[in-house]
């Protein structure tokens, strides 16, 4: 009596990626999965199951899921994974196509095959490797600051990215962080463009309008970590952008800059994120680990102004008759944020970060 032939498997086919990447997870050495599966739909892999061969089709799919594997390698940086942060070296993957092939070809031949394994090689390593953290004792996360641009003009956004480029995957091994010296000069030659900022009683055209989104990030990143503040001014308003109001820094180049003492006993180690379409930008520090833990308390107003009547300003280049506003009111105020270092659950010290607003009117631009 003749055997009946197995059923064919329904389930979808899944041709599977798996490796580890070499990583630094609190100062020791280990290792992080990394893993992606191309997934055939049931009814298309049943077909593939009963002609049990590599079609052109499949073929074409297999090819296009390893071109877009990470085969060049990425320099190691941190990165926030499901536990914490980590140094994570993103090696370069080798794929052997053909013993993958191999593999799923046996997969296809058997009628309730569903899983193939892509046949990796050696990895290779990139420049920066989990050693340039280590040698340096850059191990640990400090801070992060955030802050959002929603509204911000195509100028802003675009002095936001050259200001965050400077902090992203920079190193620092001073006793100082000076704002002005990361960054560099603010002009048209190093890739700033003209945008509003605040002169004196109104908000104009400037060169760099913007880039104290970026300085009022950096400030909510070394104010997390704890390092101590030795040059600090806030903005003259408040600034809609800054929320929640207390934690800003405004710069201006030569005169006023924002600084920190490096006070961590080591280098610091600076990246930055931004996306625009959730107006977002972070920037992170890291460096040593540290005996204490930091809390940045919520900002209390302390007094609040309200805002004067509304300004008008004549000025040529808006039409007769019309007007444009340039600046938002809002009321003055002074605003005190409590600063808080704890080793093992107590506190041992405490810091009071206090800024004064004045009170900013409407400001509209009125055609002569």
């Amino acid at each position: 009596m003749t055997e009946p032939a197995p059923a064919v498997s329904t389930a979808p086919l899944l041709i599977n990626v798996e490796a580890r990447w070499p990583a630094l997870v609190n100062g020791k050495k280990t290792t992080v999965p990394f893993t992606r599966t191309l997934t055939i739909p049931g009814k298309r892999a049943a077909i593939l199951r009963r002609q049990g061969v590599i079609t052109q089709s499949l073929e074409a799919d297999l090819l296009a899921f390893v071109r877009g594997l990470p085969t060049t390698p990425q320099d190691a940086r941190f990165e926030e994974l499901w536990d914490g942060w980590a140094v994570v070296q993103r090696n370069g993957l080798q794929v052997n196509l053909e013993k993958t092939r191999a593999n799923l070809l046996a997969t296809l031949k058997d009628p309730r095959g569903v899983k193939v394994n892509v046949v990796l090689g050696s990895q290779s390593a990139p420049k920066r490797t989990l050693d340039y953290f280590l040698s340096r004792g850059i191990t640990a996360h400090l801070g992060t600051g955030e802050t959002n641009y929603y509204g911000s003009s195509a100028a802003r956004v675009k002095n936001i990215h050259v200001g965050a480029s400077r902090f992203q995957d920079r190193l620092l091994d001073g006793k100082v962080v000076s704002f002005n010296q990361m960054v560099g000069p603010i002009s048209l030659s190093t890739g700033f463009v003209t945008g509003l900022v605040i002169a004196g009683e109104r908000t104009a055209d400037g060169v760099g309008g913007g880039i104290c989104q970026v300085s009022t990030t950096v400030f909510r990143a070394l104010y997390g970590a704890g390092l101590p503040i030795t040059q600090r001014q806030n903005h003259s308003y408040q600034v809609h952008y800054y929320d929640p109001q207390g934690l800003d820094a405004t710069i201006y180049q030569p005169s006023l800059d924002l600084k920190f003492a490096n006070d961590t006993g080591g280098a610091l180690w600076f990246q930055t994120e931004w996306d625009d379409q959730e107006s977002r930008l972070s920037v992170s520090v890291f460096g040593k680990a540290r005996d204490f833990t930091v809390q940045i308390g919520t900002p209390k107003t302390l007094s609040s102004t309200p805002a004067p009547a509304d300004r008008l300003i004549p000025d040529a280049s808006v039409p007769a008759g019309q007007r444009r506003q340039v600046d938002w009111a809002a009321p003055g105020a002074v605003i005190e944020v409590q600063r808080s270092f704890l080793r093992d659950g107590k506190v041992f010290r405490q810091d009071t970060l206090k800024s004064t607003y004045r009170p900013w009117p409407n400001i509209f631009l009125v055609g002569r």
